[in-house]
């Protein structure tokens, strides 16, 4: 996939440097695929977070039409804002949103309520932060047994999130958008609660697996396997992985010799499917 940078200079046309909605710089993502504005009260970028908010925790009612009419009459400017804003029954918002949204307004006010515990993955995926979905954030908290929220900060390097599927480049895009959208993150904290990532217990706890090399069983279904016993699943040769299923464990393939060198089972995927059906 090209990135915007390779396509402007392919086309020969210079990048938008400001915001066509309210004049303030825009910022090129480190993987230069997206384009920000820099002002974090800019209407565009604050309908398109939440939105995007409501879409990760399945808020169906209030999509982006409806925020930005909302917004327009000065409601919910920021994601911790809506829930304050929604929490307080008395407010100006909820009597001017029932006169313009009727019951819909109702319905809105009902969902949000009704998807207020999610987990620390989930939280920061609903954030909009370019780049970073639920899937990586998850492999950042399992990677290095992160807690809690403030978990997150405890170093104030951009590199600090590299790990088995997050490079340099997604490192640095969650480091930035964890300080960018910190005070809001920690206003919107004081309205939902936090839960466990699901956990499975299973005789594959604590174990990690890699597949690799052409197998007659789908890798998507040996992935799946792992999951339901309680496992994990990696997408590279690291130290912290326990056994690399490969279909010749005698292989002098890159991964092989890696795992080697680490000390790393190698093991066929009968002996997978014997272990997981003894």
């Amino acid at each position: 996939m090209s990135t915007i940078k390779e396509l402007s200079e392919q086309h020969n046309w210079n990048l938008p440097t400001v915001c066509p909605v309210c004049g303030s710089s825009l910022n090129l993502s480190p993987n230069h695929m997206h384009l920000t504005c820099t002002n974090e009260f800019c209407p565009s970028r604050t309908s398109g977070t939440i939105a995007k908010w409501c879409s990760v925790h399945g808020i169906k009612e209030l999509g982006l039409t409806t925020i930005k009419k909302i917004q327009e009459r000065g409601f919910c400017s920021s994601i911790s804002a809506m829930y304050v804003q929604v929490d307080n029954p008395s407010s100006e918002c909820h009597r001017v949103m029932s006169t313009v949204l009727g019951k819909n307004w109702l319905n809105i006010v009902n969902e949000i309520n009704t998807h207020r515990e999610m987990t620390l993955a989930k939280f920061i995926a609903g954030y909009n932060i370019p780049g970073i979905g639920e899937k990586q954030v998850q492999k950042v908290i399992d990677f290095y047994s992160v807690k809690d929220f403030n978990g997150l900060f405890w170093s104030d390097s951009s590199q600090r999130f590299v790990c088995d599927g997050i490079g340099t480049v997604l490192s640095q895009l969650l480091s930035v958008g964890l300080e960018m959208n910190k005070a809001d993150m920690l206003e919107t904290i004081k309205h939902i609660s936090f839960v466990k990532q699901d956990s499975v217990k299973g005789i594959l706890n604590g174990m990690s697996f890699c597949f690799t090399g052409a197998m007659e069983y789908k890798r998507k279904d040996l992935q799946d396997m792992v999951l339901a016993n309680g496992g994990t699943n990696l997408d590279s040769v690291t130290k912290n992985l326990t056994y690399l299923v490969i279909a010749d464990p005698n292989s002098t393939s890159g991964k092989a010799k890696k795992a080697r060198e680490l000390g790393i089972n190698l093991i066929s995927p009968q002996q997978f499917m014997e272990m997981i059906h003894d």
